[in-house]
């Protein structure tokens, strides 16, 4: 794992007995590959990639993730706050306001149904 968040993540999935993959290709309808952080499949069979946003801030991360953020919404990927999609649902974290891992807990609780 690159980050500390992203190791709490892991732990935060493992304590709610996920399985998943670490950066994992997922790969869109238009055939453009990218590895999210974390591929989960859910007990029901639905994908939910959760990444993490480790460097806002820095305006070249940020526009990065604007144009990566757009791709999944082209290629069927929406946020878990806005019901998901067909292909997979976005489940994204960052720690701007310092790491909340007791809110990420409850975004993992709802986006996977654990």
């Amino acid at each position: 794992m690159r980050s500390k968040s992203e190791v709490i993540i892991a732990d935060l999935l493992h304590d709610l007995n996920v399985t998943y993959d670490y950066e994992a290709p997922f790969t869109g309808d238009d055939g453009r590959t990218v590895r999210p952080d974390f591929t989960i499949t859910t007990d029901i069979g639905t994908i939910v990639l959760w990444e993490y946003l480790g460097m806002l801030g820095d305006p070249r991360y940020e526009a990065k993730w604007q144009q990566k953020r757009a791709w999944y919404v082209r290629n069927g990927v929406l946020p878990f706050e806005e019901g998901g999609a067909r292909k997979a649902t976005l489940v994204v974290t960052d720690d701007v306001h310092g790491v909340d891992s007791q809110a990420w807990l409850q975004i993992a609780r709802k986006a996977l149904g654990v």
